[in-house]
């Protein structure tokens, strides 16, 4: 059975496609019905004036913030995935070990996905429970995919620095040993 370049890295691979399609889906679902996810947020925002205050200022206010959470979860979601794909298509090229590719493609993957994730859930909540409320509802979620994120995307421009240096090494000796070999035996 032959072993691709890539199989070792598709699990971080497909997650991280997974966020590149969830914020594809929410931007899609924007076109089709901003007016009616904004009517949803400020009508959900009235419901819980307790929350927010009296009136409709109040209630606009939470839910023009609701809306603005939702947004950052459509553009985290596709800039995460599409740097987590590339970051792990350039991994796949490395000499890592089929496990440190593994590890680090997931990795990479989960941050991607997870923390659009975040922006996501506190934009839903922020009618409901508040700003502040919203996002420590999600801080340990968002706590995990930060380091998730950029801890394997250091990692991979680590391995990507040593793998560059060990090819220049590589080919410094090569370069030496063909020289030497056209110089022919020493007299």
């Amino acid at each position: 059975m032959k072993i691709t370049i890539i199989e070792s890295v598709l699990p971080g691979l497909l997650i991280s496609f997974l966020a590149v399609l969830f914020g594809t889906g929410a931007g899609m679902a924007f076109g089709l019905a901003e007016d009616e996810i904004k009517a949803y947020l400020h009508t959900t925002a009235l419901a819980h004036q307790d929350i927010h205050g009296t009136g409709v200022d109040a209630a606009t206010q939470s839910s023009k913030k609701a809306w603005r959470y939702i947004q950052r979860a459509h553009f985290h979601a596709q800039g995460l995935g599409a740097l987590g794909i590339s970051i792990i298509l350039a991994l796949a090229l490395t000499r890592a070990s089929r496990k440190t590719k593994t590890f680090l493609s997931l990795s990479i993957g989960i941050g991607a996905f997870l923390y659009p994730l975040c922006w996501f859930i506190a934009g839903l909540k922020i009618p409901v429970i508040g700003k502040s409320a919203a996002k420590a509802s999600v801080d340990w979620l968002a706590g995990i995919s930060i380091p998730l994120f950029f801890g394997g995307m250091c990692i991979v421009l680590i391995i990507l620095f040593l793998s560059w240096l060990t090819a220049m090494s590589e080919k410094a000796a090569l370069d030496s040993a063909r020289r030497r070999s056209s110089l022919g035996p020493e007299s």
